[in-house]
């Protein structure tokens, strides 16, 4: 008798620990569902806050509003370079000369905002990896 009983709790045991991995298998969608939710809500909230998904969140420092445009160019289009930088942002405000576009690429670069490799025979240009870690953590997102 006592091993009958014995063998059932084996048993139950046994399925108990089944059950729990089954039902963890069944949460992990949820956790993710539930995670996806709360960086949407995140998103629509700085949306609502700010206007809209700007440089000005993850780098006040930046106070000129060409550097700002250029951030702005570079976190819409990674690797383009100054032509094409200044077609963008002439497309957005009208005018933009390539010689200061030049000299605040320049200064980005210098503090670590934006990085410049070649690709080819030209320089392109791109946002710095950790402005771009910064940007993913503040979204919520764990690059």
């Amino acid at each position: 008798m006592k091993k009958d009983l014995a063998d059932e709790v084996k048993e139950l045991n046994k399925r108990i620990s089944e059950l729990e991995k089954m039902l963890s298998v069944l949460i992990k969608p949820l956790q993710d569902v539930r995670k996806t939710t709360s960086n949407y809500m995140r998103l629509t909230g700085l949306l609502l806050d700010h206007g809209g998904l700007t440089p000005d969140l993850i780098l006040p420092e930046i106070k000129d509003p060409i550097s700002k445009e250029i951030v702005r160019v570079l976190m819409d289009r990674s690797e383009q370079n100054i032509s094409q930088i200044a077609e963008l942002i002439r497309s957005k405000r009208g005018t933009a000369s390539r010689r200061i576009i030049r000299e605040k690429i320049q200064e980005l670069a210098e503090k670590n905002i934006i990085q410049k490799h070649q690709q080819g025979s030209l320089y392109v240009y791109s946002l710095d990896k950790e402005v771009i870690k910064k940007w993913s953590q503040m979204l919520g997102f764990n690059i």
